[in-house]
């Protein structure tokens, strides 16, 4: 598996090279992980026991030629990334953490131990609502597979795979599906990124 892991971070970093030579907000966000130096690992990547699995089949079929290539890289180890969904419980939304979840490859608390970024891939099944929320973090998105709706400090958008989204420190954002599940990566940087996202 580690053989796997590791062909993904680099298919993770071509892909986001050819972004990050744009010299705007999003580009120097893809930059930061391009140039990032890859710790060895200090944990493991086991089968992952979490519900978001049932997804991943149907997850990684609504990708585009643009992002063919990272899904193939991305496809062996979804079933090993480490899977999770930590917010507070909420009562008008129980099974939230049935739909939804993501796992991190490279952050705090991740096999591969970094104390100021984060990359990692988020899953959300259809119809699925990740509410409002915010954190300290610079958060940088890029969608692999399935269209979703996008809010950003109440603008709304429709964004498909190969689409770069950014969520500047602090702003509420979301994100709903619809009749097909998201798959995209993930980056956090910034003074902190330690701090976990808090729902509005």
């Amino acid at each position: 598996m580690q053989d796997f892991i590791a062909r993904l971070i680099e298919e993770s970093k071509h892909f986001l090279n050819e972004r990050a030579q744009i010299d705007d907000d999003i580009g120097q966000e893809a930059a930061k992980f391009v140039a990032r130096e890859i710790p060895a690992p200090s944990g493991t990547f086991e089968k992952s026991d979490s519900p978001l699995i049932r997804w991943i089949e149907e997850a990684i079929q609504f990708g585009s030629p643009e992002t063919a290539n990272l899904l193939n890289a991305l496809k062996p180890s979804l079933p090993f990334l480490p899977w999770k969904y930590n917010y507070e419980p909420r009562a008008d939304m129980p099974d939230l953490g049935n739909r939804m979840g993501w796992g991190e490859i490279l952050g705090p608390e991740a096999p591969y131990h970094d104390e100021h970024f984060c990359f990692g891939f988020t899953l959300l099944g259809k119809n699925t609502l990740y509410p409002a929320h915010y954190h300290p973090a610079t958060e940088l998105y890029v969608v692999l597979s399935g269209l979703a709706v996008w809010t950003l400090d109440g603008v709304s958008k429709v964004r498909g795979p190969g689409e770069f989204i950014l969520h500047p420190s602090n702003h509420v954002h979301s994100m709903q599906t619809k009749d097909e599940p998201l798959l995209a990566l993930y980056t956090w940087s910034g003074e902190d990124v330690v701090t976990l996202s808090k729902y509005v």
